[in-house]
């Protein structure tokens, strides 16, 4: 016996159209629950922020910063409770950030801890100050002290805010991507290949539960699909694109190059483009090293300079004297004409030993050991000036004279760890057994390195794994004797130390290309003339500059063993400890010359290099990652498509997906609506109303005659119609970011055909 199914409520055509307001402009309460939202916010830049661990070296400020963002979006969220006032929350949530931020770094001259002050205002513009001299004086990883956690506090807690007022306020969650991904991409655009994929991963994931906590309905199969797009693509996206390096950075607008003194110089060196920092022209027409600053400090783990309080009476006018040179030593004055382009460095650079520098802008001060030029509020880019100098000549003879002597107060840089490795110190006796003065010692170490049993190269140091200036690092470069300036540098260095020679490490440039402007002779120094090179000092001559770069650089006269009366270092016997020569390579396998070395394989830097802007693929992946929502929807529109051409979609289908594109342009329609009344809120038109009477028809009639392809038409005028008459932006946000993929489209149309379905088959 056959059962027929129920009768299905016949839709309306009188009904009037309601005008209740549309639920996007009710404050986020109900469906729409803000607070879950407020902890997957949480999450979600707690997790984007744990990226940050390769660039610090300890982990307690993560704890500080994530404090900072939970009391951020608890104050935003606690606002919204308490009050429907959509633009109350958002402030309460800055003042939070600001009061908890005084309270944990400038409680003292705040009101209550909390209450700023204009003193307050002060204290955060010398952490700031502090921050950027930190940033620039230490190395990847660096140590997190209370200036960097102030600025991560005060930047990730912005972006926390930013997040809950796009994801909240706005009902926009998907954009909430772009915001996490700035805290994923600092360790990408500040160091070369140290980006956590896991911690991508995971931000991957805790971006989909922002999405998920967002909406009131949940789609599962589309949230696995989403789910696995965006971990794969977070995955794969850290291991394709390698790190952009972190001392050459935009510190300031325009394009600038940065120096970190603590020697990231690998990355510097490695750079894919070449760009001029400064020109400079002398009186002599000679070309000269520029330094910026001195490392005097070898902790073991890096070489620093020496910290110091700036001597406000040590002004740029008048220098105070050589450090160690005496009054027999020959020198000649010389004139230096520099201007610099975009170099953010607090360090200036200047010839050595400057004695007088003009046409400064803002104050700059000279420290006495190294006599280096520094500011603490301006920096070198775009200063223009002149700089009165010294060139100082020592004879050999002056260098002999002065033997192993070494005053107490020069200790200091004869300072080594106790756990120095054995085969740094072995190597330096090895090399030096037959010297018998401090200057022969000297000059047989620089003779080690630029023998035939080192190269130069920029790029054995990573995959080596051994860039950097530790002692550890050392003792590896000197069993590989393949690596760049700061490893002959420091090596050469530590190695005279531990022979008790006073020794140190400079940072600054080579003297550049020569060049003609405007008829006249001038140098050009760029990104890839970054150099390091060590001194050492010799008593009643002072700071004495050697190179034991091969293939880098200038020697002068009193280091350059061809010159009459220069001794020749006697070569170590081959026997002794590191003293053993290996092969060097000059090709790579196929018989071409290795990159970074010339014919001879001694290592002459590449004149040219070509590139991957990975900057430029950075932003086409992360681009390509938000745009996996358009994806989806898109895909969806060509299956129905696909569906109605073969005949396998019906009538209600083809209305569904025009409800998922009234949602996605912001429409005030609803799920509870019938068919007719979704059709007065969208506005009809005549594909639109043939939509209509299809749906009708198939959702309340016994049998229907109707052409699903003639459908596939009707559904893509009334897509164009709908999408004609809604603003601009809204389209833009529609096609992006379709909010149909998070907000479920069900009607009641569609349990009545299940159950006429049911009924037919019964029967």
């Amino acid at each position: 016996m056959a059962v027929e199914a129920p009768p299905v409520p016949q839709a309306s055509a009188s009904v009037a159209p309601d005008r209740r307001p549309h639920p996007a402009a009710v404050p986020p309460r109900g469906d729409f629950v803000a607070w879950k939202v407020s902890i997957a916010l949480l999450i979600a830049v707690g997790i984007a922020a744990t990226g940050l661990h390769v660039l610090l070296r300890n982990q307690s400020w993560w704890f500080v910063v994530v404090l900072v963002v939970a009391v951020v979006l608890g104050a935003a969220a606690l606002t919204r409770a308490l009050s429907p006032h959509l633009l109350l929350p958002p402030v309460a949530g800055a003042f939070a950030l600001l009061g908890v931020v005084t309270l944990l770094f400038a409680p003292v001259p705040a009101v209550l801890g909390v209450v700023p002050t204009f003193d307050t205002l002060d204290a955060f513009g010398t952490l700031f100050l502090e921050a950027n001299d930190s940033i620039h004086r230490q190395a990847v990883p660096a140590t997190p002290d209370q200036s960097i956690v102030f600025v991560l506090c005060i930047g990730i807690g912005a972006i926390a805010l930013l997040c809950d007022i796009v994801a909240i306020a706005l009902r926009l969650p998907a954009l909430v991507g772009v915001p996490l991904v700035i805290i994923l991409a600092v360790p990408a655009v500040t160091a070369r290949n140290i980006t956590d994929p896991f911690v991508f991963a995971l931000a991957a994931a805790a971006y989909l539960f922002v999405l998920v906590a967002g909406t009131p309905h949940r789609q599962p199969g589309l949230a696995v699909g989403v789910a696995a797009a965006s971990i794969v693509g977070a995955l794969v996206l850290p291991l394709a694109l390698p790190g952009i390096d972190g001392t050459i950075r935009n510190a300031q607008p325009g394009p600038s190059a940065g120096v970190n003194p603590v020697l990231s110089l690998g990355d510097d060196l490695r750079r894919s483009s070449e760009r001029n920092v400064l020109e400079y022209a002398t009186d002599s027409g000679e070309a000269h090293y520029l330094r910026l600053v001195t490392l005097e400090r070898f902790t073991g783990k890096e070489w620093a300079p020496t910290e110091t309080d700036l001597d406000t009476d040590n002004t740029v006018e008048d220098f105070g004297p050589v450090p160690g040179l005496s009054a027999d030593v020959q020198r000649e004055a010389e004139s230096t004409v520099v201007e610099v382009g975009n170099l953010s460095s607090r360090w200036l650079p200047v010839p050595y030993p400057p004695r007088v520098i003009t046409g400064l802008d803002r104050t700059w001060y000279w420290e006495p050991r190294g006599l280096s030029v520094e500011s603490h509020e301006s920096t070198a880019r775009g200063q223009s000036y002149q700089v009165e100098s010294l060139l100082i000549q020592p004879t050999p003879q002056q260098l002999l004279a002065a033997g192993t002597t070494v005053r107490p107060e020069l200790e200091p840089y004869l300072d080594l760890p106790e756990d120095l490795p054995a085969v740094i110190s072995d190597a330096a006796l090895g090399v030096a057994e037959s010297a018998g003065s401090n200057y022969e010692k000297a000059l047989a170490l620089q003779e080690y390195f630029r023998s035939e049993t080192f190269r130069y190269s920029e790029d054995a140091p990573v995959e080596g794994e051994y860039d950097g200036t530790g002692m550890d690092v050392l003792a590896t470069f000197l069993e590989v004797r393949a690596g760049y300036c700061i490893h002959f540098a420091s090596a050469m260095a530590v190695m005279a130390r531990s022979l008790d020679i006073p020794a140190r490490v400079v940072v600054g440039f080579l003297p550049g290309k020569l060049s003609m402007r405007g008829g006249e002779t001038s140098f050009s120094v760029t990104t890839h003339d970054l150099h390091s090179w060590p001194e050492l000092y010799f008593e009643g001559v002072g700071w004495v500059q050697f190179e034991p770069t091969p293939g880098r650089g200038e020697l002068g006269d009193y280091a350059d063993v061809s010159v009459a009366g220069v001794p020749e270092p006697i070569p170590p016997d081959g026997s002794a400890p590191g003293a053993t020569p290996v092969p060097t390579p000059a090709s790579s396998p196929d018989g071409t010359p290795e990159a970074g070395t010339d014919d001879s394989g001694t290592g002459a830097p590449e004149a040219s290099r070509q590139g991957t802007p990975w900057f430029g693929l950075i932003v086409i992946g992360t681009i390509l990652l938000s745009l996996i929502p358009a994806l989806v929807r898109a895909a969806q529109r060509w299956r129905l498509s696909a569906r109605l051409a073969s005949g396998d979609a019906s009538a209600i289908d083809a209305w569904t997906d025009t409800l998922r594109t009234a949602v996605d342009l912001r429409l005030p329609v609803a799920s509870t609506q019938t068919p007719r009344e979704a059709a007065g809120r969208m506005g009809g038109g005549p594909a639109l109303e043939r939509l209509l009477h299809a749906v009708e028809a198939e959702g309340y009639a016994a049998t229907t005659n109707i052409d699903s392809r003639e459908l596939a038409g009707d559904l893509r005028s009334a897509r164009t119609t709908l999408a004609a008459a809604a603003e601009p932006l809204t389209r833009a946000i529609a096609t992006v970011y379709p909010p149909s993929l998070w907000r479920n489209i069900a009607h009641p149309l569609t349990t009545a055909q299940s159950a006429h379905d049911g009924a037919s088959t019964r029967n």
